[in-house]
């Protein structure tokens, strides 16, 4: 096997949790976004005894559970694996293949995608093959108002019209296809790479990895089927606003730490996860005084609703840097007046930029103090110019 500099796979589970610096890290599959508000109150008691009694949501829909209790085998006790499994979203493979993003807000105006994700969930579970794909391998699914294929993705469909779209690689290439033949095409091109990075050592994570000779074979027994593969472009929108979309609400849920009582008042039934750290909640446009009193952020002025953060030192040696307290005293500067923000920031503790948003946002690495993200802010305000960054502002 050719030997290749792409990392391994450490993206946690519940069958492998991640030892990090505030203890055991587990990520739970959601797919589509789509859960109960009766599931999210089991996690969130479960975190209360078995973790640090927050549910922290991730920039791909799904849920991590952090400071989790290790065993010296640096397993999660039997008793918080027990309780997570009879939640009912734990399945019995393919536990650490997780993530399918689907446009999460209805439209009278396009297609209504969580059904695919249900078969599509369902195609991949079948397939044994698929069981070591890597956690951070991406199915999307766009509606296609281009809000989901905006983001980072391995296998994309994106609806042109009610029974017809687009499917794509994240190495370019693209066929037309019926809505009815998507989930069997990412299946096969998902197995396609599958097979490909057996070859490497180690495996590669993204289709984009894989060697020249490997990336000039995937997706060509497909192409026997449905033709050569052309080059079309996706529509690529921007990402969902907080805020009411008729009669639902955008809840925004500040650094994704979704804590009880932010639960607690959501209706019982599904609710969606978004990949932008947010709560679509049915029916909660008439409410919104509440939702806000809860903690959530609905305006989409709002510092809490421009304002994202990476774990930073509570949780990740790879930093000493505090985003989280960083992310706070910005936001306090936000309301006090002290400083005014017109676009989003992401604050991180190293150049990984974990969490970070898609698109425009201002990018602060590594601050020492909450001043260096305010003069990062200031200089892109006012577009100020000079020779040397502040120190810790990246680009």
């Amino acid at each position: 096997m050719a030997l290749s500099d792409t990392p391994p796979d450490r993206s946690p589970g519940l069958s492998r949790p991640y030892a990090a610096r505030d203890g055991g890290l587990v990520r739970l599959r959601i797919p589509g976004g789509r859960i109960t508000s009766q599931v999210l109150r089991q996690l969130a008691d479960i975190s209360a005894e078995h973790a640090d009694g927050l549910l922290q949501l991730t920039i791909r829909g799904n849920i991590q559970l952090r400071s989790m209790r290790l065993d010296s085998a640096g397993a999660v006790s039997t008793a918080a694996s027990n309780a997570l499994v009879a939640t009912g979203i734990v399945p019995y493979s393919h536990e650490r293949v997780r993530t399918i993003m689907c446009s999460p807000v209805p439209s009278s105006r396009r297609p209504d995608l969580h059904p695919m994700v249900e078969d599509l969930d369902d195609a991949i579970l079948a397939e044994p093959d698929l069981a070591d794909l890597p956690g951070s391998f991406v199915w999307a699914l766009d509606d296609g108002g281009g809000d989901i294929a905006a983001e980072r993705w391995d296998l994309c469909y994106q609806a042109v019209t009610s029974s017809a779209g687009i499917v794509a690689t994240s190495t370019g290439e693209t066929w037309e296809v019926l809505a009815r033949q998507a989930v069997p095409t990412l299946v096969r091109l998902a197995g396609e790479f599958a097979t490909l990075r057996r070859q490497q050592d180690p495996p590669a994570l993204h289709p984009y990895q894989l060697g020249f000779r490997q990336q000039s074979r995937f997706g060509a027994r497909l192409s026997i089927e449905l033709g050569a593969a052309g080059s079309r472009t996706l529509h690529r929108g921007s990402r969902l606003r907080v805020g009411p979309v008729g009669d639902d609400l955008v809840a925004g849920v500040p650094l994704g730490l979704l804590t009880p009582e932010m639960i607690d008042l959501l209706p019982r039934g599904p609710v969606t996860l978004t990949p932008w750290r947010q709560v679509l909640v049915p029916g909660g446009a008439y409410d919104t005084a509440a939702y806000r009193a809860a903690g959530y952020a609905i305006d989409p002025a709002e510092p809490w609703a421009r304002v994202t953060a990476c774990t930073g030192a509570m949780g990740c040696v790879r930093t000493e840097v505090d985003t989280i307290a960083t992310a706070e005293r910005l936001v306090d500067a936000v309301t006090n007046g002290e400083v005014v923000l017109s676009e989003d920031v992401h604050i991180s503790g190293c150049e990984n930029r974990c969490g970070a948003p898609r698109g425009e946002y201002v990018d602060v690495v590594n601050p020492r103090h909450v001043v260096v993200a305010i003069d990062a802010i200031e200089e892109r305000r006012y577009g100020m110019q000079s020779d040397e960054k502040s120190p810790g502002v990246g680009r």
